[in-house]
C-alpha cells in the first residue's frame, strides 16, 4: 500500500509539472522570443547551426546550471525553429515539409516556456554550490555537448552525400558551410546532429539537473526529439543519396 500511494504521488507531481509547463509555454510571447519567431529563414541549414553554436559557446556556467541548460536548449529550439522555416519556405518533399511543419510549431512553442523558466531561475539563489562533483559532472556534460557541432554536421553532410569540398585542405568556414544543395535532404541529414545534441543535453539534465520543471522538460525532449530523429532516418532510408 505504501508503495502505491508513493507511486500516485510521484505521477502526480509529475502531472502538476506537466501542466505548468503547458500554462507556461501557452501564455504570451517574451519581446525576446517575439523577435525570434519573426526571423528571416537563414541562407543554409548550416548558417542556422552556425547561429547556434556561435551563441552556445559565448554562453558560459553561472551560478545555476539547471539555468545554463535552459539557455542552450533555448538556442537549440531557435535552430530547430530556422531550419525548419527554411524547409517550408524552401524544400519540396511533402513528407519532409509536413515533418518541419509539426518540429516549427512544436519548438516555437516551447521557447516561451523556456523564457519563463530562465526568468525563474534567475530570480532564485544559485542552487549548486562550487566545486561538488554533481555541478563539475553537469558542467562538464553541458560544455562538452555545445562543443564540436559543426565537424559532427561536416561529418553527417560527407557521409550522406560524399565529400564535395575541394582536394585542398579546406578552411574552418568551408567546413562549417558545408552543404550538398538540397534543401531537403541537408534539412534531413542536420537535423540529426541538431537533435542529438539536444539529446545530449537533455540527459545531462535528467541525470544532474535539480529544477524539476526542466527535469521534466528534459524528459520530454527526450522522448520527441528521439521521434523526430527515427521520422528523418526513415526518410533517409527511403531516399538514399545518388551514386556520383
Amino acid at each position: 500500500m505504501a508503495k502505491l500511494i508513493f507511486l500516485i504521488f510521484h505521477v502526480s507531481r509529475l502531472l502538476v509539472v506537466a501542466c505548468g509547463l503547458l500554462l507556461s509555454s501557452c501564455r504570451g510571447k517574451t519581446e525576446e522570443a517575439a523577435d525570434v519567431h519573426q526571423l528571416d529563414p537563414p541562407a543554409s541549414m548550416m548558417a542556422a547551426l552556425h547561429v547556434m553554436a556561435e551563441h552556445s559557446q559565448a554562453l558560459r556556467p553561472n551560478g545555476n546550471l539547471d539555468l545554463y541548460f535552459a539557455l542552450l536548449m533555448r538556442e537549440n529550439h531557435r535552430a530547430a525553429v530556422a531550419m525548419s522555416a527554411l524547409e517550408l519556405q524552401r524544400g519540396q518533399d511533402p513528407v519532409l515539409r509536413s515533418i518541419a511543419k509539426d518540429i516549427h510549431r512544436a519548438h516555437q512553442q516551447l521557447i516561451p516556456g523556456l523564457d519563463s523558466a530562465i526568468a525563474r531561475i534567475r530570480a532564485l539563489p544559485p542552487e549548486f554550490p562550487d566545486h561538488t562533483f554533481q555541478a563539475e559532472r553537469l558542467s562538464q556534460l553541458l560544455e562538452a555537448a555545445t562543443a564540436g557541432l559543426h565537424p559532427a554536421a561536416h561529418r553527417i553532410i560527407a557521409r550522406t552525400e560524399g565529400d564535395n569540398l575541394p582536394p585542398t585542405a579546406p578552411t574552418q568556414h568551408t567546413v562549417e558551410n558545408a552543404s550538398t544543395g538540397d534543401i531537403d535532404r541537408d534539412y534531413a541529414a542536420l537535423l540529426l546532429p541538431h537533435h542529438e545534441n539536444s539529446i545530449t543535453l537533455a540527459r545531462a539534465e535528467l541525470e544532474l539537473g535539480r529544477d524539476d520543471e526542466l527535469i521534466k522538460v528534459a524528459y520530454l525532449i527526450l522522448l520527441d526529439q528521439q521521434r523526430e530523429i527515427d521520422q528523418v532516418q526513415g526518410w533517409l532510408r527511403q531516399h538514399p543519396a545518388k551514386a556520383k
